[in-house]
Formats: structure tokens, sequence, C-alpha cells
């Protein structure tokens, strides 16, 4: 399959994001693409991972408006035309949505979700969804300034959970330490914030594709096995829950999702319920751990998106697990000036393709 595929979100370090995973996914089925790495900033690890892109190319964040990403892309479109994108962060998937036809009409197509599921899943908006679903969510109140967070925590109780609206989730069970981590999140992230009860117990994610019509064509449920400091899941195992499986499938037919996202839960150590804490739209960062054996989804976007359809992966069959490693990489500081100066790298003829001295 001779075709060139752009993919974001190449950083793989401490809170690794899933450009890598999907890169290695498409070719673990496809030998013969072209991968373009999109990338915001040139230490974004994955640039320098041998088999990884074949090109990079610098594009500007969402934030500085449609325009400029637009005009960025039709540059690199004169460079390395671009039949299929794949956005693999929380922040860019409304920008795509948006851009998504005029990106279509210069040949680069997507399989995204509708803008109207996407602000359907969004955390402040997951009591209204679960009820439609049947399932259940922690309590939340979203806050926007001090006298509603001090709210929300009267009626809630220590301890709990704090969250920005993209990323981020900060266990607090001081009154010090809520404000602590509010005014970062609104530093970093902006309002709302998220204030949320603590349940205690074990953490499952779903990485799924939905077609668009309420059918789900891809699913592995996990449970993870070692987490971060940061709450990222480090190690999970393939599990087959009927319960869990239920509630995932459920929002994917009530949100009508279209491509890939993440669902993830606890289940309450005292009453068994699994509880949905967040909704990401887009692929989790250890989307190739099920592609290793053989239920690749990023293939499953690829087919759809170039084919027109997708045949339903079969079940993921537990057992399998993953533990995350981390490897340092040794590059040459001319291979990011290249980058850095011109905005563009062709790593195919890299001078980072370092062999050990005989």
């Amino acid at each position: 399959m001779k075709r060139t595929i752009a993919v974001t979100g190449l950083h793989s370090g401490e809170n690794p994001q899933p450009g890598v995973g999907v890169i290695r996914s498409l070719r673990r089925r496809y030998a013969d693409l072209t991968i373009i790495g999109l990338v915001y900033d040139v230490l974004e690890s994955g640039i320098y991972l041998e088999e990884c892109a074949d090109i990079v190319y610098n594009v500007p964040y969402p934030s500085a408006g449609m325009e400029a990403v637009l005009s960025r892309l039709d540059y690199i479109h004169t460079r390395s035309p671009i039949d299929v994108l794949i956005p693999t962060l929380d922040a860019e998937i409304v920008a795509m949505i948006k851009l998504q036809p005029a990106l279509a009409a210069r040949g680069t197509q997507m399989l995204l979700p509708t803008l109207e599921s996407v602000n359907a899943r969004q955390k402040s908006e997951l009591s209204t969804l679960v009820a439609q679903c049947g399932c259940q969510t922690p309590r939340s109140r979203k806050v926007v300034d001090v006298p509603g967070l001090l709210a929300a925590a009267d009626e809630l109780l220590y301890p709990l959970m704090i969250k920005g609206p993209f990323y981020e989730a900060h266990k607090v069970e001081t009154p010090q330490g809520l404000l602590e981590q509010f005014y970062a999140l609104m530093g970093r992230w902006g309002a709302p914030i998220i204030v949320q009860e603590f349940i205690v117990g074990q953490e499952f994610n779903i990485m799924a594709v939905g077609d668009g019509a309420g059918t789900t064509t891809g699913f592995c449920a996990i449970r993870k096995m070692i987490v971060s400091s940061q709450g990222k899941g480090y190690g999970g195992i393939v599990i087959h829950d009927e319960a869990l499986n239920m509630a995932g499938r459920a929002l994917i037919q009530q949100l009508r999702w279209r491509g890939p996202c993440e669902l993830e839960f606890i289940q309450d150590e005292s009453t068994g319920n699994f509880y949905l804490l967040e909704i990401n739209p887009r692929f989790p960062a250890w989307v190739d751990f099920p592609s290793s054996f053989g239920h690749n989804m990023p293939a499953l976007l690829l087919e759809a998106v170039l084919e027109g359809g997708m045949k339903p992966l079969p079940p993921c069959e537990p057992g399998y697990f993953y533990i995350r490693h981390t490897a340092d990489l040794t590059c040459r500081i001319a291979d990011m000036g290249q980058l850095t100066t011109f905005g563009e790298w062709d790593c195919r003829h890299a001078a980072h393709q370092i062999h050990p001295a005989q």
C-alpha cells in the first residue's frame, strides 16, 4: 500500500503520547507506507526513533488558529501530499473536525467523531451521558472560581479528585492541596475545572473504534497492573468482563462514535460497580499493545478511510499483558538543528543512524 500517512503526538517519555504506537501498529500491517510525523516540539522523542516517521515537520499548535494550521498543512502538502491524517492528541481533535472539509478537498482524509459526539463526552457532561446509557460516573461538579471550588468540596467531601478540562487528574485530601491544584490546572488548561468524588478501586481502560452508526468494530479492555505517579498506566492485562464490556459498547452506541477512543473506568472495591471516569477522543498510548497479537486498530482505521468500510475485528483474547519500558536514544545535534532551523527533516537520510564502533 503506497500511501502517505501523517501522525501527531510523537513524545514517548514519562507521559507518552499515542503517535509512536500508532506508527508501529501501521508498520506491522503495511510495510510500504510513508509516515509523516507532525510535531510541536523538536524534543518529542519519537522523532529520533529509527523505523518511526520517515519525514518530520513542525506544525503550529491549534491555539495559533485554523488559518495558521491549514497554511502549514498546505505547505507540507506541496512537499509530501498526505493521504490520511491521524491526530492523536485531545487538544487537536476539535480543530481537526473543523478542518476536515478543507483537508478532504485537498485529498487528506481522517476518521473523526462529530463535534456533537465530542462535546457529549466532555468530563463536565458525563453525568448526563451515563444516565442515557444505564451506567454510572462519580459525582462531579464543574467549577470556575474559588467559591464554587470550596462549595463542591463541602458537598463531595475529601479525599477528592480534581481534573483539568483536557488533561491531568490529582487526588487531594486537604483544602490547601485543593487550592494549589486548582490554580495550577487553571493556569495550564483554563476552565472549567472538574471536582469529583474519590472512589477506591481498580482502574480499567477500553480502547475502541466506532463506525459512526453505533457499532464498535475494534474493542480491547484491560485492567491496569502498574500505575505511575501521574496516574498513567505503565502496565496492563487484557481481560473479559461482561459488565464492563456492555457499559463500554453502550456508551459508544449512544454517542454514535466515529473513529478511535479510550474509555477509562474504576471499579468500586466495595460494590463491584464500574464508574466511567472519562472518554478520550483518540487512541491511547498503549495502542500498539493489542496490535502485537493481531488486534490492530490503527490498521482498521486506515482500512475504513481508504476502503470506505471496516470489518469488525475478532474479540481480544484475555491473558496478554504489557509493561512499559523506557530506553535512551542516541542522536546527533545536527539532526535536531535541521528540524529547528528549517521546520522539516527527512529522517531516512539522517545522521542519527548511529552504529557502535567495531
